[in-house]
């Protein structure tokens, strides 16, 4: 009864306060109610739709949606039809930002959180705000300002309600800025708390890894990989991350190999992790392979046989062909690189056993042909190069690139051949062994010996030295230029100075004489004896000095540019054939013909128009002045 009399007694004030107020209150308790029942109700369905499955919450986010839409929608109302209220209006500006938020509408987010906290500073969700608006420039990839804003909130201190989650998202941007070291330091803050869910801490955890695994920090990237609290994240993450901690103790040193492979036989044991067993033991095969125990290929052959048409089985098989390789067991690998091939061919493990079973073949077809060479007491050929270049882009197998070459340094004398090994040599060791120690002394070595080659200058490139070193070209093309000089300065002498100018053009063409002499296997020379040509006819007159060397140009060295060149020169200017002479003759006909048919078409047409009468004047409108500023003061 009590209860009824209270109602009863609401509704009379309502009913009260309508009458001296009017209809505005209502609307106001409509749109500002429905605004936040609608906005608790999309929470909820939030909330749920985010702790199920994907597949159970589709009808929940359209719902949920519609809801946030709602709550724009009443928000707008109140902000326009009662823009005076200080309590309610701050409110709809705020639920309207977070309704943007949820509906990933970025943009319209950062707006309304702007408006805020420049129109609202005092709002008690001013915090909130701050953050999410960092968020969401975040996911809106305006990095930069992402970071401002982050860094406003950190800068206010852990008194900040949500410090530690802008700690998180300013490692997340520190990441992408190319900060590895500043997003550890942010990441490991807040792991050092007790911030955040089981399922955020996990994640943020394996991302800390991850970074310490990019810098090479394979010490500390392992003990966040290996974490208890990783045990909440699904097993396809918790085997990468379990693996990847095994190969981090790799990474650490060779000598964890026995180590690493008892832990992958663990993991193969593990009925958690029962659907990668076959994939766990091929790595602890592979493992002890590398370490040369013979274990490692039954536990490959058991795990190929699984599944024989499989990526896994073609891996299995190219791991024992890359160790019967390194033993130099070459007709055993290459039966198993065929098996590989055969497994999965569009696998990349099958792809690379096809290009080393057909580099085995060619290196055993080589090594066939230099061993009939060595008979002959042949010191050098080129085959031992394509060996070695086999066993460095094929077969990948470095130190044995390296031994062959050593070797053919030994016993070459040719210059040009060794200067090639030993060139060959130190780059192995210096972009593929990253060894610069050995690299370096032979790069140096070819500088001393060798200065006037392409090696040379390219070993002082690779070791970051400025090039001083000249080839022979090089050598050829200042020589060229200095003549250059001295034509480009004999052709600035006014004409009436003849015998200075005489001078000039002797001493460059004495100049130009000295490329060639000295350096006649480059193509500088030949522009110098072009060059000398051109002098002799077009500057001194001397034709037939200029038509030999034009001739030996063309005859000796027809295929250069220069040679082309000068046939063409020739063919133009000093020899004119019998076909030449009967098309200008025809030429010269019909341009004949042309002229006297265009004349006696003009006389024609004078003498007619000469007979025509005048035509009648045309009549002359009488001009109107108009009485505006443009025609009166308009002269032009």
């Amino acid at each position: 009864m009590a209860k009824i009399l209270r109602i009863g007694i609401l509704f009379i004030a309502l009913f009260i306060l309508v009458q001296t107020t009017g209809c505005t209150c209502c609307a106001y308790f409509n749109h500002a109610w429905n605004m936040e029942q609608a906005y608790e109700e999309a929470g909820v369905l939030r909330e749920a739709r985010l702790d199920s499955l994907p597949g159970d919450s589709i009808l929940e986010a359209g719902e949920e949606k519609r809801l946030y839409d709602r709550v724009i929608e009443k928000g707008s109302r109140t902000v326009e039809r009662f823009p005076k209220n200080e309590n309610q209006v701050p409110k709809a500006v705020f639920m309207m930002a977070e309704a943007f938020r949820h509906k990933s509408e970025w943009k319209k987010a950062i707006e309304k959180y702007d408006e805020l906290e420049r129109y609202f500073p005092q709002y008690d969700s001013i915090p909130k705000a701050e953050y999410e608006r960092a968020f969401c420039l975040y996911k809106n990839t305006e990095y930069a300002l992402a970071k401002f804003s982050a860094e406003r909130v950190l800068e206010k201190g852990k008194q900040h309600p949500y410090h530690l989650q802008a700690l998180e998202l300013m490692s997340i941007l520190q990441e992408k800025d190319g900060l590895p070291s500043d997003a550890i330091a942010s990441l490991e803050a807040v792991l050092a708390t007790n911030f955040g869910t089981p399922w955020t801490r996990a994640k943020a955890r394996i991302r800390l890894a991850d970074l310490y695994y990019e810098q090479k920090i394979y010490s500390k990237a392992r003990e966040h990989y290996l974490h208890k609290e990783l045990s909440i994240l699904p097993d396809l993450e918790r085997y990468k991350a379990q693996s990847t901690a095994i190969e981090c103790l790799l990474m650490l040193s060779e000598a964890n190999a026995k180590e690493a492979a008892k832990e992958y036989k663990n993991l193969a044991d593990s009925a958690v992790f029962k659907d990668k067993r076959t994939l766990s033991l091929i790595r602890q095969g592979e493992i002890l392979l590398s370490i040369n125990d013979e274990k490692g290929i039954e536990i490959l052959r058991d795990a190929a046989h699984v599944r024989r048409r499989s990526e896994t089985a073609s891996r299995a098989f190219f791991g024992i062909g890359d160790f019967r390789q390194r033993t130099r067991n070459y007709s055993n690998a290459i039966l198993h690189y065929d098996s590989s091939y055969q497994s999965k061919s569009a696998s990349k493990w099958g792809n690379e056993s096809y290009i080393r079973r057909v580099a085995l073949l060619r290196l055993l077809a080589l090594k066939d042909t230099v061993v009939e060479r060595q008979k002959k007491e042949k010191p050098f050929f080129p085959q031992e190069f394509q060996i070695a270049e086999l066993f460095l882009l094929k077969l990948s197998e470095t130190d044995s690139a390296l031994a062959l070459l050593a070797k053919l340094d030994s016993v070459l004398t040719d210059s040009v051949l060794k200067v090639r090994a030993t060139y060959t040599r130190a780059f192995i060791y210096d972009e593929f062994k990253k060894d610069t120690a050995n690299a370096y002394p032979l790069y140096r070595a070819i500088i001393e010996k060798y200065p006037q080659t392409d090696y040379a200058k390219q070993a002082q490139a690779n070791m970051g030295l400025q090039v001083s070193a000249k080839t022979r070209e090089d050598l050829a093309h200042e020589a060229f230029l200095k003549a250059e000089e001295t034509l480009v300065n004999a052709k600035k002498i006014p004409q009436e100075k003849i015998e200075e100018t005489d001078i000039a053009y002797k001493t460059a063409i004495s100049l130009y004489d000295s490329v060639t002499i000295k350096f006649p296997e480059t193509q500088f020379a030949l522009q110098a004896m072009y060059v000398k040509a051109y002098i002799l006819a077009e500057e001194i007159g001397n034709l037939d000095s200029a038509r030999v060397i034009l001739s030996k140009l063309s005859k000796e060295h027809f295929r250069s540019p220069w040679g082309r060149s000068a046939s063409e020169k020739l063919r133009g200017k000093l020899a004119i054939d019998a076909n030449d002479i009967e098309r200008l003759r025809n030429r010269v006909k019909e341009f004949e013909v042309s002229i006297k048919e265009q004349s006696e078409n003009y006389y024609i047409e004078s003498e007619r128009k000469k007979n025509e009468p005048p035509p009648p004047p045309k009549p002359v409108d009488d001009e109107v002045l108009l009485n505006d500023y443009n025609t009166l003061y308009d002269f032009k």
